[in-house]
């Protein structure tokens, strides 16, 4: 088992490189992300891990549900379809289902989420 307490230190995350090799539009600053893998590898059916972006602004069509819970930072999240803006700070929860697409934007130099994946068939 696993812990991620939102008062201890978080693990040391890899950094993977810009948000688009994750398949994100970057539309302000040149947000990088890094990963911290759990359970699985992010291209897997089922995936469980850590992943921050430094500060900017990306859209992202989610290409797996996800539950995630902030563990620092701050990050607003804007569902294109609806155009409804949450905003997002240390053990704050969302859920996103597969094809929804989100505008971010990271307030803070880093965000971190803990999540939980899954690629539903189609």
């Amino acid at each position: 088992m696993k812990a991620f307490k939102l008062n201890d230190p978080i693990p040391e995350l890899h950094p993977i490189g810009s948000i688009s090799v994750l398949g994100a539009t970057p539309l302000e600053g040149d947000p990088q992300a890094a990963i911290f893998m759990v359970y699985g590898e992010p291209q897997d059916a089922f995936s469980c891990g850590l992943f921050s972006a430094t500060q900017g602004t990306f859209s992202m069509t989610y290409p797996f549900t996800e539950q995630a819970t902030v563990l620092e930072g701050e990050v607003e999240l804007t569902e294109e379809a609806t155009g409804i803006t949450t905003r997002y700070q240390k053990g704050d929860t969302w859920f996103a289902e597969q094809g929804t697409t989100v505008l971010w934007r990271v307030i803070t130099p880093r965000f971190v989420k803990c999540y939980l994946a899954n690629v539903e068939k189609r």
